[in-house]
């Protein structure tokens, strides 16, 4: 049974600082004013043998605890259904291993092929990323979803993804766009981790911020995807409605 911390979804104008929050960036993909594809990306389906069906891996270059994670994911068919949020250690054979190291849930998303705003995970835990070790970062999707992790326009390449069974592989297609943030972590640097606060939070929170300015795809790359997958979301309709008159 895998580990998830319940989150809520609020405005990030309601949260007192919430602009003025301070944090290296250790990996992004997003382009200039958080720009991504609002009509491209990668599916994300529900995995019964793994916490998380598509997987970006990265590697800090020194040592941080992780503030935020930052990415854009839209649902093909609009319903209430929401997404989960992991970061993963590596398995140590270039796949993600284990359960989350933190976790979120999101609410509600967003129409694909729509501009909408980014998600920003708060990390409460702020787990300690090593230098020069993979991580990952990973996206599940409830079950019956049909939900696109929006891509990134930076041309950045590379993920994994499981075929339904918890079996990883990995694919050299576009990332969904994502960035990865936290603060150097002073304590290792002296050789001294700190411990965990008195009191740990039980919820994280999920900011949706709306300061974010969606890319347009070239129109070819656009309508290719977006009809794609706009097929793929009719044909499961009809399968859905044949499945609720038997």
């Amino acid at each position: 049974m895998s580990l998830r911390i319940p989150c809520i979804l609020i405005l990030a104008a309601t949260i007192p600082g919430a602009a003025t929050l301070q944090a290296d960036v250790i990996y992004t993909n997003f382009g200039a004013g958080d720009a991504y594809s609002s009509g491209a990306g990668v599916i994300v389906t529900n995995d019964n043998s793994a916490w998380s069906s598509v997987a970006i891996a990265f590697t800090p270059s020194a040592n941080y605890d992780l503030t935020s994670i930052e990415l854009v994911a839209t649902d093909i068919i609009p319903d209430d259904l929401g997404a989960t949020v992991g970061i993963f250690a590596d398995n140590g054979s270039g796949q993600p291993g284990g359960a989350p190291l933190e976790s979120f849930t999101s609410g509600p998303l967003g129409q694909f092929g729509q501009g909408v705003p980014v998600l920003t995970v708060t990390s409460l835990l702020q787990p300690l990323l090593l230098a020069n070790t993979q991580y990952w970062i990973g996206l599940n999707a409830p079950v019956d979803g049909l939900i696109v992790w929006n891509q990134n326009v930076t041309s950045g390449l590379g993920f994994s993804q499981t075929d339904g069974s918890g079996n990883w592989s990995t694919s050299n297609e576009d990332q969904g766009a994502v960035e990865i943030d936290g603060t150097l972590d002073a304590g290792v640097s002296a050789g001294v981790r700190p411990g965990p606060p008195s009191v740990i939070p039980a919820a994280a929170v999920l900011i949706q911020t709306a300061d974010s300015t969606p890319a347009t795809p070239e129109p070819g790359a656009w309508w290719l995807a977006a009809g794609g997958l706009a097929a793929i979301a009719r044909h499961v309709k009809r399968a859905r409605f044949a499945n609720q008159k038997q």
